[in-house]
């Protein structure tokens, strides 16, 4: 066999409609070398059935064998009836095949469209696969109930107005496997895009699927799925793989119709569900109607009716693994009850549904929302959040809206987040963030159990800013069982901007509902309305119960009136209730007596709960003195205030911070004295007396408080004691020589020299100079005092020193100060003796010594 020029290997070229009837039904595929019309009216006979003599897959390629240009297939004929259809199968060994039109430029005019089976199992498991086709009909464009209808390359599918244009297809699926589709479809009536009357053969659930990054747009005047034959248990919307995308713009609903069971709209894998007009996308069915995005899938819809026009049941909606939900109505985005659905967020997704009415139009049960895993779920209302919530159904927990540590929740109602709940209430647990901007809170009368768990290190912004239909409080927690906990480490901010009276934080009279706050970050702005109280009916506590490291809280406390007074409490733990009585008891007496006076905290504009302020040292008095610059030991004492309560600690501290001076440390009461005496050695380093204020555990400050009261310059050598006299006492008369007499050791006689320098130590010597011999009136006895010392004994002259002990130059071996004790040693070497000679009795004879120090330079 030759091969044509032009032609593609395994394609049998074609000019003109005889030669393709010859071709088709010898099962050949086929490449058009012009442009042919087909036309019943000219001879029945005519009529191609494909696959006649030799079914199998068959190919029918446009492309001009020499400029590759797109031949044309006509199909003229305005006949309605199947058997007048000219492309056809008309047999069994059809089935199971596929059917491909490429590059292809295609006009039809005829009802049951391109390629039609006379009876509708002829086709069954086939597909009709269209690839790089210009496709122009006036009526129904396809026409394959028990196959598929699939579609590659780039394609342009346009069906007219017409009298027998209705479905664009009536088919098992629509399947989109690459490439660029665009559909506009104008169907008469309420004929929609696709009628499903079969399931395909191939295990793939009915309706659309895109894959293979296919991008396809749809345009239909009708809905989507307008209508189905019995039987069909589920009808889908798929779009799967990376950079797969159905847009759909639809005049009508978009399952006008779903399964028996179920039906979903799946987005997966990176691909893209884009909704740009549709009036309700889940028009029928109860339950089992899911939304899923998973695996970085997108799901956008902007509807102008309902999300689900029919009550639902177990039809969840979730996000998961970096993918988008996200939902816009103009109505009620529910319009009828949830039950068993639960909306979820999870790993780094997000859920944002927008009603410009109500997001919830019926009842809410047993469907919990929840964002997990650094996700986000946004609901934003026109009206209402919830219209109603109901209690659970037995054994199932009450209505929960949760975020963990790393997610976030967002909501918004320009009315009511609640219209109406049951007697079981909601609870509202934020591990996150919560930003919630309502008009009102509860708009029911009667009081309803709320719960709100505000987790250690949540961040919570809520907001009430509009008119109040029920006298409820504007946060109400008035029923048994309401609370508001508030753990360790959040940022909370509460704000009343409404122009109500009503309070702010709205209790149980009587009981006093709860309000506790750890360690956190806590802010509540009231209105300016004279008589709007921040808490009614409130038992307010300093605890976290949840904590992992229990503890009495205390917490800086700043209170801003309606007069703008604001008065600070650096470090102040209390409980209050603000009830028909009002009591509070606080560690800060001035706080307590500040906070019972605002009138039932009507006065309050602002309370600032925060972490402690740095203590301040208000008044220090040195009732003793402060030591002198070379004092070698010193005595001081030190009282004043200080405020808030807190351990004070008077440390000695070295140019390194350390503290050398040991001391009692004594636990001031908040606004009360303290009283501190110490006793200490000379510092061998410039020193500072510091008094230093800091808070108990865990309230530790890094870097505590500190008042300097005098700076200490270096140790210096010296006599760190030393006798300012001696005293031989009463001794025996005698015209001779006396014996050697030592002097009486009294409590003036140690003779220390310290040594506390940093660097080189010792270096010295300790001289004795005899300046005045002992003298009575203008008796004087020359050679009395005697230098007893290294085995000689002689008289001490005037001007002429003796050593009494050196000390050779060394580097310090202790942190210390060096201290050298002499006293023994003068004792043993100062001594007194009597010369011969008359001598004055009973009469005290004083001599005066001198002591020196003597050092070299360091």
């Amino acid at each position: 066999m030759t091969q044509n020029p032009g032609v593609k290997a395994g394609l049998t070229p074609v000019a003109n409609a005889a030669e393709l009837k010859a071709a088709l039904e010898n099962g050949e595929s086929v490449q058009l070398t012009a442009d042919i019309t087909l036309n019943v009216l000219e001879s029945l006979l005519a009529r191609i059935q494909i696959g006649k003599n030799n079914p199998q897959d068959i190919t029918i390629d446009g492309t001009n064998p020499t400029t590759g240009q797109r031949h044309l297939l006509n199909i003229a004929d305005i006949a309605v009836l199947a058997p007048t259809t000219q492309l056809y199968i008309g047999s069994t060994g059809m089935q199971k095949k596929t059917i491909k039109f490429t590059n292809l430029r295609i006009n039809n005019n005829n009802y049951y469209g391109l390629c039609h089976p006379t009876n509708e199992s002829y086709a069954n498991g086939s597909t009709l696969l269209l690839e790089n086709v210009e496709y122009n009909s006036s009526a129904q464009s396809l026409h394959f109930m028990q196959g598929v209808i699939a579609f590659s390359g780039n394609n342009t599918i346009t069906q007219t107005a017409g009298t027998w244009s209705q479905e664009l297809a009536e088919t098992g699926r629509l399947d989109f496997r690459g490439g660029t589709t665009t559909i506009n479809h104008a169907g008469g009536g309420s004929y929609g895009l696709i009628r499903i009357d079969q399931n395909p053969t191939d295990g793939i659930a009915p309706g659309i699927q895109v894959s293979g990054g296919a991008k396809v747009s749809i345009t239909t005047n009708n809905a989507i799925f307008p209508a189905s034959g019995a039987g069909i248990p589920q009808i889908n919307i798929e779009s799967k793989g990376s950079g797969s995308n159905l847009a759909l713009n639809a005049g009508g609903h978009i399952f006008g119709v779903t399964g028996s069971s179920s039906s979903k709209a799946v987005a997966s894998d990176g691909g893209t569900i884009n909704v740009t007009k549709a009036n309700n996308f889940y028009q029928t069915g109860t339950t089992n109607r899911t939304i899923a995005a998973t695996n970085n899938g997108h799901i956008n819809l902007k509807l102008a009716g309902s999300l689900y026009y029919y009550a639902q049941s177990q039809s969840p909606m979730s996000a998961t693994q970096d993918s988008t939900i996200d939902i816009q109505s103009t109505t009620n985005l529910f319009t009828s009850y949830l039950q068993k659905s639960p909306i979820t967020a999870d790993k780094n997704s997000s859920i944002k549904l927008a009603s410009n009415s109500d997001v919830f139009g019926a009842y809410v049960q047993d469907s919990p929302i929840s964002a997990t895993n650094n996700s986000e779920v946004n609901l934003n209302a026109g009206k209402d959040i919830f219209a109603y919530i109901y209690n659970p159904s037995s054994g199932n927990p009450i209505m929960q809206m949760t975020t963990d540590t790393t997610s976030k929740m967002t909501l918004t109602a320009k009315d009511a987040f609640i219209r109406n709940i049951q007697a079981n209430g909601l609870n509202l647990d934020i591990g996150g963030q919560l930003s919630a901007t309502f008009g009102q809170y509860l708009a029911v009368s009667g009081a309803r159990p709320l719960m709100h768990d505000f987790r250690d290190n949540s961040i919570i912004d809520l907001t009430i800013n509009g008119a109040q239909s029920i006298a409820n409080g504007l946060i109400p927690l008035a029923s048994a069982g309401s609370y508001m906990k508030i753990g360790d480490d959040s940022q909370v901010t509460i704000n009343n901007q409404t122009t109500t009276n009503q309070s702010v934080l709205f209790g149980l009279g009587g009981s006093n509902s709860p309000v506790t706050i750890g360690d956190s970050d806590v802010t509540i702005n009231n209105n300016t309305v004279a008589a709007t109280r921040l808490f009614e009916n409130i038992k307010f506590n300093l605890e976290n119960t949840t904590g992992q490291s229990p503890h009495t809280i205390y917490r800086g406390v700043s209170l801003t009136e309606k007069d703008q007074t604001k008065t600070i409490y650096p470090f102040v733990h209390f409980d209050s209730t603000i009830g028909t009585t009002n009591t509070t008891n606080s560690s800060d007496t001035n706080f307590k007596t500040k906070f019972e006076s605002l009138t039932s905290t009507q006065n309050i504009a602002q309370l600032h709960l925060h972490d402690p302020l740095p203590p301040e040292i208000i008044t220090l008095i040195n009732t003793g003195g402060l030591p002198a610059d070379d004092a070698q030991k010193f005595k001081f004492a030190l009282n004043g205030t200080a405020t808030p309560a807190s351990e004070l600690t008077l440390n000695f501290l070295s140019a390194a911070g350390q503290s050398l001076l040991k001391g009692p440390a004594k636990a001031a009461a908040a606004n009360q004295a303290f009283d501190y005496q110490f006793e200490s050695d000379l510092p061998t380093q410039p020193n500072q007396i510091v008094v230093e204020a800091n808070y108990p555990a865990p309230y530790a400050l890094t870097t505590p408080v500190r008042k300097v009261l005098k700076d200490i310059p270096a140790g210096k050598l010296g006599f760190l004691a030393a006798p300012t006299h001696l005293d031989f006492g009463s001794l025996p008369l005698t015209n001779s020589q006396s014996p050697l007499y030592p002097y009486t050791k009294t409590a003036d006689t140690s003779l220390i020299v310290s040594d506390p320098r940093a660097t080189t130590r010792g270096d010295w010597a300790i001289q004795v100079n005899l300046k005045q011999p002992f003298t009575a009136g203008q008796a004087t006895l020359d050679n009395a005092l005697v230098w007893r010392k290294d085995q000689t004994t002689k008289p001490l002259v005037a001007g002429q020193p003796q050593q009494l002990y050196s000390k050779a130059a060394h580097a310090p071996i202790q942190p210390g100060a060096d201290e050298t004790d002499l006293t023994d040693l003068l004792h043993e070497t100062v001594q007194t003796q009597f010369p011969a000679g008359p001598k004055q009795t009973a009469t005290p004879y004083t001599a005066e010594l001198e002591l020196m120090l003597i050092t070299a330079p360091n």
